[in-house]
């Protein structure tokens, strides 16, 4: 009886023995496989939301310290090496040449821009450093050729401008240009070979073609890149090109606390240092070319997003968990593709922090065009209904005639301007179909007033006679 009794404790041990060791080793398989299974689920969700979205070519690479963790490219990009034109992404590459003088003592970062730029506007007013959060002072819609202090001090308020600025000290400090400098001391050092600062270099890299945006539909656009150091967006703040396996090498850097290019202490400062806050939607502080939001996140996130005429991009870091996100598009669609583009970046931190992304859906696109399409076409048949319509005693009164022909046209003028706070101009660039619907609409209702106005004149001294 007591053998039994041992034999069977014997075996109950082996038993639970194995089943330990075996549970350690479905324990061991699982995990990685579990790893494997959020790229798999990402690389089939990413495909979804690129046709849904109806986006020509994106690239996305998610990095940790050492490695490439997925990496991928969709539509009709040919791989992740394949560059893209970046937009304000390229302000956090200026941002890392500033802070890379400052360490060498080339730059104070409390010190007058002045000191760098003599001729400078209200160069004695502005330091380094409020450059690089925006708080200037400077106007949104500034160059270099008009910029001034027009608002308050201290506040954030996102201007081109600041980063323009900050190219041009760059090149005074070294004595070199902005291209010359950022490809020996950024670009080369960490092997960014599909990176580039200038348009010959870009298109010598490969660089994908832009696509814009034209009342839902997608047109083959010629990239816009600055020829001039006046234009509203410059290389330094806007026009590097770089390629999502590149963009994953340089976030690399930051996760490895600067590879030799700057410090962790400057990227500490960067990300951390001297923030401002930015009330939005979601409220975030902006750093030096980084921006850093907490809620409703489980996790800090430092992102910067960049738009151009032509493009979009975006990059991410969970400091956190170490790791790097780089998502690029080759299409502007300001309204509705630009916004899910948006939603696409975000969901992939999403899935990196164990949450659901969100969907876009089949119809969201269409939809959304067809209602902005709908308030266009409204405007534009009215301007051309005017022409038809006959005068009666009502029209033929002045006042009701300077409402619809004088004043109606220059409230179409001004919806952009008032609604949106922004420049015809840059309508011009970013918005075109608004554009146009807005200018023709308007001149529409202008020259048929004019026309009306010369007939009006006309009778009136014919009934005179």
């Amino acid at each position: 009886m007591i053998k039994n009794k041992k034999f069977s404790f014997i075996c109950i041990a082996v038993l639970c023995i194995t089943y330990l060791l075996s549970a350690q080793s479905v324990l061991a398989e699982t995990e990685p496989a579990s790893k494997t299974d959020i790229f798999s689920d990402m690389d089939i969700f990413l495909q979804t939301c690129v046709k849904n979205a109806h986006i020509p070519s994106m690239s996305v690479t998610v990095a940790d310290k050492d490695k490439v963790l997925f990496s991928e490219s969709y539509g009709n990009c040919e791989s992740c090496d394949t560059p893209f034109l970046l937009g304000s992404v390229s302000k956090s590459f200026t941002a890392v040449c500033i802070m890379r003088l400052s360490e060498q003592g080339k730059i104070d970062l409390n010190a007058n821009i002045s000191t760098y730029l003599p001729d400078s506007t209200d160069g004695n007013k502005i330091t380094v450093r409020q450059l690089l959060n925006h708080t200037s002072g400077l106007g949104e819609h500034q160059t270099l050729e008009n910029y001034r202090i027009i608002n308050k001090q201290g506040t954030h308020n996102y201007a081109n401008v600041n980063y323009s600025l900050l190219g041009k000290i760059i090149e005074s400090v070294s004595g070199e240009s902005y291209n010359d400098y950022i490809n020996k001391n950024i670009f080369k050092p960490l092997g960014l070979s599909h990176t580039a600062a200038s348009p010959e270099e870009s298109l010598q890299n490969g660089l994908i073609d832009g696509y814009t945006n034209y009342w839902g539909f997608r047109i083959k656009s010629k990239h816009k890149y600055p020829l001039s150091e006046n234009a509203w967006i410059t290389v330094p703040a806007g026009y590097i090109s770089s390629s999502a396996n590149d963009l994953g090498k340089y976030l690399q850097m930051y996760l490895n606390g600067g590879n030799g290019i700057i410090s962790e202490q400057s990227i500490n400062t960067m990300f951390y240092g001297d923030t401002v806050y930015v009330e939005d939607d979601v409220p975030y502080r902006y750093g030096y070319g980084w921006t850093i939001v907490k809620e409703p996140l489980s996790e800090t996130v430092l992102r910067h997003s960049g738009l151009i005429e032509t493009g979009t991009s975006c990059i991410f870091i969970l400091p956190e968990s170490d790791i790097a996100v780089a998502v690029t598009a080759n299409v502007n669609d300001y309204f509705v593709a630009n916004n899910m583009m948006d939603d696409i970046g975000w969901d992939i931190i999403l899935m990196l922090l164990g949450e659901s992304p969100n969907e876009i859906k089949s119809t969201e696109y269409v939809l959304s065009h067809i209602q902005i399409d709908l308030i266009m076409l409204v405007i534009l048949t009215a301007a051309i209904a005017s022409i038809k319509i006959k005068r009666r005693k009502k029209l033929q009164t002045a006042l009701l005639f300077i409402l619809f022909y004088l004043i109606f046209p220059i409230i179409i003028l001004l919806l952009v301007p008032i609604f949106f706070a922004t420049p015809l101009w840059v309508a011009k660039a970013f918005v075109p179909d608004v554009f146009i619907t807005v200018v023709v609409s308007s001149s529409l209702l202008f020259v048929n007033g004019i026309i009306k106005s010369i007939k009006l004149i006309r009778e009136s001294k014919n009934g005179l006679q």
